[in-house]
């Protein structure tokens, strides 16, 4: 739907109120899984030491909601944001280093709603931020929160795409939902909130028992999205009160290279991930968030800009055009 005249508001809810609004990241809930396409057997794998790869990345992207919009287009409210997402990546070829940042913001609108471009300048006018347009089809709270995750996670899959022709291994922070299908680099998707199982009990009873650098054979996924190997790794240990499951990730690739890349991969992945674990007194979500995933973060959240300061801007400048 183009935009019309439509007028912007802010919603009353504080724009914190989205941090506890969880957003899929496309796991499927319905999928066929082939547990033996690797080995009649389930039982732990515990791959050969492999020597360090000789350049690895990890890419992952930060978001924030700015405001939280309420639109008035004709007899229709429409919800709607103005947030800001970063994505970049970590390369680990023998020292480690952020590189590739990218800083994006967005006006997402629901209903299918196509906003201007909205900008504003912020620190008494000497920097300007713009908002591009996006648009999700249906009206509901979450839509918009939806919309800006998506495109967050579109820039993580198109720069970790690129990386794959550079690196001997790419690890991108959650599923590979948004990974082109033709893509055929060395890019594994890193689960680390296990939100569903895709094993069935019996199978399931095998991950507590994995001990660090472990994995599980690798099972075929096949769903909405393209068909992809996947397999739970352990990675660390939690402390005598945490979750059996405390350390354990999933992982997947996409089947189209084929299962001995697929093997080879996580064999890789075994060996090297347990280096990276972080650790509690680091990060609260310990081991699986890993040491160079939270340096990213950190150094993307900051890369964001005072959060404040464009609050601040974003009002005033929906204040004087009331006032106008």
């Amino acid at each position: 739907m183009a935009s019309s005249e439509y007028i912007l508001r802010l919603d009353p809810w504080a724009a914190e109120y989205e941090g506890a609004i969880q957003i899929g990241d496309g796991e499927e809930d319905a999928a066929r899984v082939d547990i033996r396409v690797e080995s009649p057997a389930w039982a732990a794998v515990r791959p050969a030491t492999l020597p360090a790869p000789r350049r690895a990345a990890f890419v992952d992207g930060v978001r924030r909601v700015e405001h939280r919009l309420l639109i008035e287009h004709g007899e229709r409210t429409i919800f709607g944001l103005l947030g800001s997402f970063g994505v970049g990546a970590v390369v680990v070829d023998g020292v480690a280093r952020v590189a590739h940042e990218t800083i994006a913001r967005v006006a997402v609108a629901a209903g299918g709603l196509s906003l201007r471009r909205f900008e504003t300048p912020v620190s008494n006018g000497r920097v300007a931020v713009a908002f591009d347009p996006v648009s999700e089809p249906e009206n509901t709270p979450v839509a918009p929160v939806q919309g800006l995750q998506k495109a967050m996670r579109q820039g993580e899959a198109a720069l970790a795409e690129r990386l794959s022709a550079e690196a001997d291994i790419v690890f991108l922070d959650g599923p590979l939902t948004y990974l082109a299908a033709a893509a055929r680099g060395p890019v594994v998707g890193f689960v680390k909130r296990l939100l569903r199982t895709y094993l069935d009990p019996s199978a399931s009873a095998l991950l507590p028992r994995l001990g660090v650098g472990e994995r599980t054979p690798l099972f075929l996924v096949e769903g909405a999205r393209q068909p992809r190997y996947s397999w739970y790794t352990r990675i660390g240990v939690g402390r005598m009160i945490d979750s059996a499951l405390t350390g354990v990730v999933r992982l997947e690739v996409p089947a189209a290279p084929g299962l001995e890349r697929a093997r080879a991969l996580a064999d890789l992945a075994a060996c090297m991930l347990p280096r990276f674990a972080s650790d509690p007194a680091h990060d609260p979500r310990a081991p699986q968030n890993l040491f160079p995933i939270g340096a990213l973060e950190a150094r993307l959240k900051h890369r964001l800009g005072d959060h404040a300061m464009i609050r601040r801007s974003i009002e005033a400048r929906l204040h004087a055009e009331v006032m106008a």
